[in-house]
């Protein structure tokens, strides 16, 4: 009988895939138990001969999309092929590090009607830079273990959770397009119905997330032009950004002198000021900065993408 379901959400990632499924193979003790659902969102590296040529011992489903359709829907998908009581979810860029399986199992003992969200680092063999480890820092990464993770600071990459309440919840927003806003809607959706979010962060992944620092700034931008002003929508006096409201992002905490106060910070989140930041941000591994420049660089441009949504 398949009690839990390992679902790998894919794109483009055979190469990563690969050493995913063995490690998987080698922690997993009880196969009957077990099953792993690949979901692959029209991916043209070939996936879909590498799966259909696999010899794996743990039972496979392979459900390939014949068009990109996005993470939310993919997600989705892999879902709904499920048919554990139980569900951990990797992204294809992740690599389950030697006690991940373990880890959640665990976890589900001791939060059986949580969620459980475990934590991911960049390969040791990988040049670290200094936004890097900013971004590694962030939200629940810095969290003892087992800690209540707050809703805002969900991610879908590495988490687990019962079936029953991802269908409780219909599962991702597909309204959600392009990358981020999914997770953190998910997240304050769960911390609205009551349901924990556990830090785990012995259930580990090694994340081969290969982007380069303009790369990234531009997606944080994107995410400002379409996922956030619908996130905010969605979730009406949630607080999304702590500092949201030095940049001028709504805020429902904001009153007149927080207002005053961003009106007077204007210029220095103008056009200008963030194109030296990130050129800056490129000089000797952003030696100059520290994590208020680094907050300021990124969210300074996901809230200039959100004044030009209506553009």
């Amino acid at each position: 009988m398949i009690n839990y379901s390992i679902v790998i959400s894919t794109y483009n990632q055979v190469e990563t895939l690969k050493p995913a499924l063995e490690s998987l193979r080698r922690q997993i003790k009880n196969p009957k138990a077990f099953e792993i659902v690949i979901a692959d969102d029209a991916s043209s590296d070939g996936t879909a001969d590498y799966v259909r040529k696999l010899r794996y011992p743990i039972f496979l489903k392979y459900s390939r999309s014949e068009t990109n359709q996005g993470r939310a829907k993919n997600r989705n998908r892999g879902f709904e092929k499920a048919a554990g009581e139980w569900l951990i979810f990797i992204d294809g860029d992740m690599v389950p590090g030697p006690d991940f399986v373990e880890s959640y199992l665990s976890a589900w003992e001791a939060f059986p009607n949580g969620v459980s969200l475990g934590s991911y680092g960049h390969p040791t063999e990988w040049k670290s830079s200094r936004w890097h480890r900013y971004l590694e820092s962030r939200g629940r990464l810095g969290m003892a273990p087992e800690a209540r993770v707050p809703g805002k600071y969900f991610t879908s990459g590495n988490f687990s959770i019962k079936k029953a309440t991802l269908k409780c919840l219909g599962g991702f927003d597909t309204s959600f397009e392009g990358w981020g806003g999914e997770d953190t809607d998910f997240g304050l959706r769960l911390e609205a119905k009551n349901i924990s979010l556990n830090f785990i962060p012995k259930a580990f992944c090694l994340h081969y997330h290969k982007k380069s620092l303009p790369e990234v700034i531009d997606e944080y931008e994107r995410f400002g032009q379409s996922g956030y002003p619908l996130l905010i929508k969605k979730h009406p006096g949630q607080t999304i950004f702590e500092k949201g409201w030095l940049l001028g992002l709504p805020d429902s905490t904001t009153g007149p002198a927080r207002t005053g106060v961003s009106l007077l910070l204007w210029p220095l989140r103008s056009g200008p000021v963030l194109g030296l930041l990130r050129r800056l941000a490129g000089v000797k591994d952003a030696a100059l900065f520290n994590d208020f420049l680094f907050d300021w660089l990124f969210y300074g441009h996901l809230a200039k993408g959100y004044r030009r949504r209506a553009r």
